[in-house]
This record gives structure tokens, sequence and C-alpha cells, in this order.
């Protein structure tokens, strides 16, 4: 989607005051559309105009006052915050800096390699929201991130473009924040209009498969929820191409109107055969009296037996597709929106296949969440895109020694000279034509657009390049067809997600007149992990012989050499000799047109295709097996879910696999598998594999395999709208692990991936081993840690999972109920046990408890001697208690209806001295007990064997601050900056060896503060008790129950926000109680606070830190 929405601007221009834009565009083209001055700013080196660059524009033009006038808002060479780099010029806004300027000379040309340098000014200088890069004829305007921009071409710029331009950067704009604004506004009416267009197009899709099953019971249901989605494709593509001027203005609206015509004047005529009449002209052309349709064909139109003979309302095809054409697909509508919409039929998908076998839906299990399929963000795919497709283009250039500043004309330049310059371009552009890029679970294409994007940009650059060189004006090469069909490739399983991305693609690229590219060949269903079609049967996907044009032998010719080599040498130097003279030609003019320029050029491509066929006899028709590059965000679904493929896949004979590894993992393997050698491949997936032991085999994989390049974790950071998952970006290349690896964890929200990677980035060495991405200094420490420490499952102790009733509302009982259960029949204090929530676990203590009722299957109980808790029981329900699997009932197990789910066999591990602690927290809290307290299901309990375990001495291991730093980077996100701290992980834990004193002094430590911390609770629950019985209050703010930390004014407007005003003498009378409890709550914090110090001291120095 471009930076704003075409009618949001609209708005804003329209308050622009008219007489001042004319004015201020007269002045501005006098200056920049001036021939002269444009000649000249072209021979300027950077240095020679940047400051009258600022003046001529920024200053005369659009308001500013430059330093050293006073009350200046424009200077020159502004120092960051954090270092000694300078931005070339800086807007300054109430002494806050709101846009960062960066200047090149116009031998620069492509002003996104200065993007970086720009952002990483904008990072330095809190508040600022705006970025301008230019090189004097280009410029480019930035708002907050660099995935959208506007770029102005200020030699050239038109009227409307120049009001645009106004409105972003004039000084009253920037200084009212106005640009920001119609950003914003524009975000939201884009996010108003893309819901109001998918809700229509889901009613469509409904009513219409409903009315399809209604009319067509000739054919089955999914059947044509299927075909009803392709004609949904070739209703998306008319909405897109009359309103892209592919097809003529209106052309749905002509349908339906000719149609009613036909109606009034008593032609019975089906709307759906108007339609039909219409798609067949896409697929063959047609020329009449009032409009031509070109055969754009591609595939979507052409004749389907299902289609062909359908038959569907008139009145239910007229009300959804005249709605839908009232949409403007150019301003309003982005082809990403079709990505969502392929997510969601996964899940129409699943409906349609449970009312067919007369299931239930389960809204957990849809496609879209088996399949593990979600939308990728532009700024990822962008990311991505351009450190593997833009990395190699990075390279090639640097091996052709292609710099672009050489590329200034300069008509004193030898023609020899520029014909080398003019060679490395051609040797470019032709590696650029035969880059091959895959991604292997496309989806709905959102890479693949990326990459088109991306390679578009990079030949427009080359165009730029030449033109320069030459002096004549720039025409874009007519690229898009070519990079379809040689330089793309999709493999997905869903047939519906490879049909969305062909369309997505002939969008992006359809032009008037000119047919759509067949995309069968490159893009296509299959499953990209089995080959073996007695194994995946039509969907089995053998790479080779799929993709002949990639990983082709000898016998099979290069598609891009038409003209037989034996044939061409004498008329390719006849072509080379006349292209060279036209090209001296153009040198010499002074304005060459742009037809002539045009000849030159495409004369001069011809004759390079043709060059390519005198390449050594040994390389003639031989292309290098595998990919180039290989992108993609792979599905996240964990193996041991998908039952019998999981042992089919185990069969394939994956290095990677393992039974309790996600689907992703596979396609790391398959990547590297279908990569060339130095190739890049790059993918977004779940970042639990870099830790947890069932990605050993992966780390393994891509450690002693392949070389990982650049590492990016979003610990904690919702990357896709509903994925719970968090995701990391790795990039690696085909060849040996050369032990470098850039890394970076992002713990906040952005989309400058780039910017706060280079910031924060270290290098790392990985290996089989868990992957931790830490700071240099953390890094050490954890090292030291592991150098000087035994893994925690090494020593004589058992760690058990906490309590699991299947249903806890009649297990669990309040102290009241415990009291009458006993009192009705002793024999229930038998049953009755205290036990803390993993919530209510903090360090040393817990702040609160409950009763469980312990029928653990381990016991063998006769519930018929416990009368009470068997009626307390049975009140819940039977149906609901019995563990059957039933709708209604508790998982099934082998227990007994008042049993507990989990059998519980240690059940006496409880009784003895413990440490409990939760298993998904942010704070990592541990306690010691002795009081035999049980545990629940969010609770892990660690007990030793023997006495040569100081169960004391681990726990004030545990809270220390080293041993916080090892469970945030060992243990798993959640999200929130929470840990799972499961026995799979915590297990290896190393702990500090210690001598007889150090482990006597360290458990005396753990005793002290477990006694403070009672205390400290003592005062504090008598004071709450206090305030809530003297005030009747039923809960407490969280300053009311952290008192003690405020102030007593504080406190008594804590009490007015509860409705509780004191008296004078009531204040009189309070504040001596409350400064009296705060001092002796104080003092024992300040002692807890001294006696960690002390721990963590002690700690540092059993690592040897």
């Amino acid at each position: 989607m471009a930076l704003f929405q075409k009618t949001v601007v609209q708005k804003y221009l329209k308050q622009l005051d008219a007489e001042l834009i004319n004015a201020k565009y007269l002045e501005f083209k006098n200056h920049f559309g001036n021939a002269d001055i444009q000649e000249n700013i072209r021979n300027s080196k950077e240095e020679q105009y940047q400051g009258e660059f600022l003046i001529d524009l920024f200053v005369k033009i659009l308001g500013y006052v430059k330093n050293p006038t006073p009350n200046f808002n424009l200077t020159t060479e502004y120092k960051n915050i954090k270092d000694s780099k300078k931005a070339d010029g800086a807007i300054i806004i109430n002494d806050c800096v709101k846009a960062v300027i960066e200047l090149k000379g116009t031998n620069t040309t492509d002003l996104s390699k200065i993007e970086n340098q720009a952002f990483g000014y904008k990072n330095n200088q809190f508040g600022c929201v705006y970025v301008v890069t230019s090189n004097f004829e280009k410029l480019r305007f930035y708002i907050d991130n660099a995935i959208e921009h506007i770029e102005f071409n200020l030699f050239t710029l038109s009227k409307l473009d120049f009001q645009i331009l106004y409105l972003c950067l004039a000084f009253e704009s920037i200084e009212k924040g106005i640009p920001k604004k119609v950003k914003e506004e524009s975000l939201s009416q884009e996010d108003t209009i893309t819901r109001k267009l998918y809700q229509d197009y889901s009613l469509f899709k409904r009513e219409l498969h409903q009315n399809l099953v209604s009319l067509n019971p000739q054919y089955d249901s999914l059947t044509l929820f299927k075909k009803s989605q392709k004609l949904l494709d070739r209703f998306l593509f008319l909405f897109f191409a009359e309103d892209r001027h592919l097809l003529p203005p209106n052309s749905v609206r002509l349908i339906l109107n000719d149609w009613r015509d036909l109606l009034e004047r008593d032609v019975e005529i089906q709307l759906y055969q108007r339609f039909k009449k219409y798609f067949e002209y896409l697929n063959t052309g047609y020329k009449g009296k009032r409009y031509d349709v070109f055969a754009y064909n591609g595939g979507l139109f052409k004749p389907d037996e299902i289609l062909d003979t359908i038959l569907i309302d008139d009145e239910l095809l007229f009300k959804h597709t005249y709605k839908l054409s009232e949409y403007d697909f150019v301003s309003e509508i982005d082809v990403n929106i079709l990505g969502h919409i392929f997510e969601n039929s996964l899940n129409e998908l699943d409906e349609i296949n449970a009312q067919l076998a007369g299931e239930e839906i389960d809204r957990t299990k849809t496609r879209r969440k088996k399949d593990g399929v979600f939308y990728t963000p532009k700024y990822i795919t962008k990311y991505i895109v351009e450190n593997t497709v833009g990395k190699l283009c990075i390279e090639k250039k640097a091996e052709l020694q292609i710099v672009e500043e050489e590329y200034a004309n300069d008509k004193k330049r030898q023609l020899k000279t520029k014909q080398a310059l003019l060679d490395k371009l051609k040797s470019y552009q032709n590696w650029l034509l035969q880059l091959t890029i895959c991604d292997p679970a496309c989806g709905s294409g959102a890479f693949l657009n990326q990459a088109l994007d991306f390679l578009i940009t990079e030949h427009r650059y080359i165009d730029e390049l030449q033109a320069k060189l030459l002096g004549v004006p720039i025409i874009f090469s007519d690229i898009e067809k070519s990079i379809l069909e040689n330089n793309l490739f999709g493999v997905d399983l869903n047939e519906e997600s490879v049909e969305i991305a062909k369309l997505s693609l002939w969008l992006r690229t359809a032009q008037p007149n000119r047919k759509l590219n067949d995309l069968s060949n490159n893009i296509k269903c299959g499953n990209s992990l089995i080959s073996d079609p007695a194994v995946a049967g039509d969907k089995a996907f053998d790479w080779e012989r799929e993709f002949p044009q990639v990983f082709g032998r000898k016998e099979i010719e290069t598609p891009f050499i038409e003209v037989p080599k034996d044939k061409t040498p004498d008329y390719l130097k006849l072509i080379k000799e006349k292209s060279l003279e036209a090209q001296s030609k153009a040198e010499q003019a002074l304005a060459l047109s742009k037809e002539a320029a045009e000849l030159s050029k495409k004369v001069y491509e011809y004759a390079e295709k043709l060059d390519a066929v005198s390449d050594d006899d040994s390389l003639y028709g031989i292309r290098k097996a595998g990919f180039d590059v290989v992108i993609g965000n792979p599905p996240y679904v964990q193996l041991q879910s998908m039952g019998e493929m999981s042992k089919i896949l185990k069969k394939c004979g994956y290095e990677t696999y393992n039974k309790s590894a996600d689907l992703y993992c596979l396609f790391y393997e398959r990547g590297c598998q279908i990569l060339k050698p130095k190739g890049y491949l790059s993918y977004i997936t779940s970042n639990k594999w870099l830790r947890v032991n069932y990605g050993e085999s992966l780390r393994k994989f891509i450690s002693t395999k392949v070389n990982p390049i650049i590492l990016i974790d979003f610990p904690g950071i919702p990357v896709f709208d509903d994925a719970v998952v968090d995701p990391h970006i790795l990039v690696l290349t085909n060849e040996p692990y050369q032990g470098k690896t850039e890394a970076c964890a992002i713990k906040m929200n952005t989309s400058d991936l780039e910017t706060v990677f280079e910031a924060n980035k270290t290098t790392r060495e990985f290996s089989s081993e868990s992957w931790i991405i830490v700071s240099n200094d953390d890094a050490g420490k954890l090292e030291q840690m592991k150098l000087n420490g035994i893994e925690l499952k090494d020593l004589p102790i058992n760690i058990n999972y906490g309590i699991k009733t299947g249903f806890n509302d009649a297990f669990y009982i309040d102290d009241y109920m415990r009291i009458k259960l006993i009192a009705f029949d002793d024999k229930s204090a038998e049953l009755i046990k205290p036990m803390v929530r993993g919530r209510n676990i903090s360090s040393y203590s817990i702040t609160g408890f409950e009763y469980l009722i312990c029928t653990f299957p381990s016991l063998k109980l006769d519930i018929e001697n416990y009368r009470a808790i068997k009626e307390h029981l049975l009140s819940f329900g039977y149906d609901r208690l019995k563990q059957t699997g039933d709708i209604g009932a508790r998982k099934k197990t082998s227990g007994e209806w008042f049993e507990t789910q989990d059998s519980i066999s240690y059940h006496a591990e409880f009784a003895k001295p413990k440490i409990i602690y939760p298993n998904m927290t942010s704070v990592f809290p541990f306690m010691y007990d002795e009081s035999g307290m049980l545990g629940n299901d969010k609770s892990f309990i660690l007990t030793a064997q023997d006495d040569s375990v100081s169960l004391l001495f681990l726990t004030a291991v545990f809270n220390s601050s080293l041993a916080k730093l090892w469970i945030w980077w060992n243990c798993p996100e959640l999200g929130d900056n929470r840990r799972e701290i499961r026995k799979v992980y915590f297990e290896h834990f190393p702990v500090p060896r210690a001598n007889e004193k150090q482990t006597v002094t360290l458990t005396q430590y753990a005793k002290e503060r477990a006694q403070l911390t009672a205390s400290l609770q003592t005062i504090c629950s008598k004071f709450t008790r206090s305030i809530q019985r003297e005030f009747n209050l039923e809960k407490l703010s969280t300053k009311l129950e952290n008192w003690f930390h405020i102030p007593f004014n504080e406190f008594l407007k804590e009490l007015e926000k509860n409705k509780v005003k004191l008296k004078l003498s009531q204040k009189a009378e309070w504040e001596e109680y409350f400064l009296q409890e705060s001092k002796k709550a104080l003092d024992i914090k300040n002692q807890i606070d001294a006696t960690d110090k002390e721990i963590d001291r002690m700690v540092y120095e059993l690592y040897g830190l």
C-alpha cells in the first residue's frame, strides 16, 4: 500500500492555499525545472551544492529559516545524541528534531543505499518522525519507518506532485504534524475499507456457494466450493483490471446495465451467461463497436467444464458484483488483501469439509491453524528479500566492479570507456535475468510479490544508470514478463493458495493489451517435502522434474536463448556495430528523441542476448542445479499433531526430523537441498528450535552443513497479528559455516529491522547446543556459568510436575469448605491438603494458598469411605466429572470419576523438603518448603534424593540475578516477558560448585532471606487487613497493597479514590500508625535487599565472576 490513501491526501490538498501553491510552484519550476540549472546540479559534487540545495528548496520554497538566522528551524551538520555522526540537515521544532535530511550528489543513483544511514540518524534523535533523502534530483520522504516512502523527481515534478511535496515538507505542515496525521488517517481508512471489502467479499462467497449447491445438485459441495473460489478470482481480476485501465472503464457495471436493459425488453438471459461471455473475451479477445477486450488469458479464463455449465441466481450475482464494483481497486484496495482473503478461505474450506462429514467444526483446529498459515507483514518480506536477493545483487555488482558514480554523464569520456561501462551493465542485467528465487511454501505469494518488486526496481536502476551514462531520457524496460517466467518460483500444498499467488502476481504486473503470463510452470501445487507419489499421491513433488528450467541437465536448452548458435555470428557483429553507431550519435546530440533512445537501447539489448549464445561450448545450455535464493514463511505445525503424515515424513530420511519438532524444521533442510552452492536462504519461523531439545538436530544441520550469517529473534514481539508464536529470521548461505553469525534479539515493536539490527547485533559462533542471542557481556557470564557449573540433571534430585485435576472447580476448595467437609466427616482431613498455585509463588515465600482434594489414582481410594468428599464432588455432576472424553466430561483416562486427572504416583515427594517454582513466569521466583505444601499444574517441585544436596543452597542460587539471567536466555519466551521453566529446559541449569563452607554460608543466607520475607509479609498483611476492616474495602489498589513504598499524603489520596475521606483527627492517628509500620517494613525491606546483594555477590564468586 502507498504511504498515503488517495482520498485522504485529496482532503488535505483542498485545504492548501491555492494562490500560495501557484506562486510557489512557479518559483520552484523556474529553478528546478530550468534545463541549465539541472545540468549544473548534475555536474556539482555533493558538498558543492548541499547547502544551496537546502536554501533553494527548503528555505525559498518550503518556508524554513536556516541557521544562523535567528529563530532558525533548519540547520546543517546536526550531531547524533549517542555518537559523533552527523546528519546533513535537520528540521527542528520547539527544540526537538522532527526530521533528518541526508543528501548525496546526483552521481548517487540508488537512494535506497543511504536509507539505513538516514534512519540511523533518525533513531539517534528522540521524537524524530520524518526522514528525507535526496540526490538533488530525486527526493524521498519517509514517515516513522522505511517500509513505504514517496519519491519525487524534482526536475520533472508536475503541479499535483508539487502540491503533495508541499503538503509533506512545508514548514507549516511539519510544525503541525500534518504528514503524520495523513498517514494515520490513511492507515485507519485503509483498515476500514479492507475490513469492509472482506466482509462484502465473504458474504458473496458464502451466498454464492450456498446458491451453487442449491442449483447444481449434480456436483458435491466441496467441488462447488473450490470452483466458487476460482470464479471469485475471475471477478477479482475484473474489479482490479477495470480500475487499472486494463479493461474498458466500468466493465462490470456495463455488463450489469446491459443485462437489466435486456430484461426490460423481455429478453430472457441469465446474468451469468453475460459474465461467461466476458470471460471468453478475456481468454480469446474481442473487438466490438463499443469497446475492445484484449485476450489476457494466462490460464485464469480458460474453458472450465464445471464453471461453464453451472447455474447461478441472477439477483444474487447482480447484488454482489454491483456492490464490489463500487470499490476503487486502484487507490483504496491493495493487492495484498488477497493474502488475507486466502487465509480466511482455509477456515471456510474446513467448515465445508466438516459439513460434508456431518461434524462440528473445531475452531481451534481449522485448516489455517492446522497448516500453520499466517500472512507475513511487508516489513518482514522486505527485509528478507533485501538480505538474500539484495545481497546477491550487491555481490554481483562488486564482482563486475559496477560503481554507480562512474555512470555520471561526462562528454569528455572516451567511447571505449563508455562501452566498457555499458558492458558491465549488460553483464549484470543478463545475470539478473537468470536469477532464480523460490518460496517452497508460497501461500498467497507475499514473498514472491516482494521479490518481484525488488527485481523490477533493480532493472530500473540499470536503465537509469544507462540513461545517465548516455545522457538520454530514461526508458524503463518492459521487464515484468521475463521476471515472472524466469525468476520467480513457488510451491504450496493448498490449491487455493497457488491460485491466489498467481492472481496477485498477475494483478501487480498486468498491463493494457499484454497477455498475462502463464505461471503454471512456475507456481505449482504440491508437497514440497515429499517426492514419492506412492506416499503423497498427486501432491508428490519432484523438484527436478517439476522445475527443469532450474535443475535442468545438459540436454535441456536454456529458455533465454531462442536463436541457434551456428546462425548468429555475422548477424551479431552487424547488430553490435549498428548499436555502437547509434549510441555514438546519441552522445553527440544535445537532445536525443525518445524514439531514438529507445531504438538504441532495444537494439543493444537484443545484441547482448545473442552474444550469450557465443559462450563456451561446455557451458552451452547448462545450468547449475538449484535456486539462487530460497525464501519464505513455512508452516508452524507440530509433527506429532500430524498423525500418520509424521511417520511418513520420518521415513523420508530428513536429518532434521524429530517427532517433537515442527514442520518448518524439515523445510529448512529441504530449502538447503534445493539451493545452489553459495545461494541464500532465509525464513521467518518460530524461534523454539533455537533452544529446545527437539531443535538439536536442526541446529546441528545448520551449523555443520551451511553458513548461518544473520539471526534476528523477536522474543515476546507480536510480529503476526493472530499467531501466538515468537518468531525469528534466519539468513544462511549454502557453504561451510564460517563460525560468525551476526545475531540480535529485538525486544521492541519496530518495522525498522535493518537499523535496529545494525545497532544491536553481536557476533556469535553457534553449534548443535542452544542458540542464545545475548550481548557480549551476558554471553561471557553465561559461558562462565557453564564452565564452573554442574548441570542440574547430573545432581541427585527429582523434578516433578504439579497436580492436574482436569476440573479445578470441583477439587480446589477454600478454608470454609475445608472446615465444612471435615465437620461432616472427619476422614475428609486425610484427603484435604494445602496447595499453592504457580501464580502465588514468590521468592522465598507464597502470597496465598488454597486446599486440594487429593483423590489421586495412585492412592487407589474407595470413595465410599469419604462420604463428605463424595457428596461434594457429585454436587458438580457425575457427567462433568467422569473421565470418558465425552462432550462436557473430562479428558479420557483410566481414572474413576472422583479421581484427579493425573495419577500422581510421586505424591510422596510433596511431603519432603522441596523447592516449588512456577512453570510460566516473568520474575522467576523459587521458594523452599518443609510444610508438605502441594503445587498445582502451573508449578514444579524439586526434591533431593539424599543429603548431598542442600535445597536451601539451591534456593539461594536459583533466586540470584545470575540464575534469572540464565533462565531468561535459555528458557522459551511465552510473551509478556514470561519464560517457560519446564523440566526439559531447567534441568540444564549449571549449579555452581561449592565447598562445605560456601554451601553452609549460602544456606544460612537463604534461611535469613526466608525469615525476613515472612516478617515483611506479617507486617504488610496486618496493615492491609486493618485498612480493609477499618474502611470496609474489599479490594485494595496496587499502591495500597504496596503501602510502605508511598508517602502518607499519597496514601490518603488512594483512600479518597476509594471514597474514604478521613477527618483531621483520624489523619493524625493514621499518620502515626502509618509511619510506624512503614518504618518497620522499610527496615526489613532494606535488610532483604542487603541479603539479596550478598547472595548475588557470593553466587558471582562461585561462578568465578
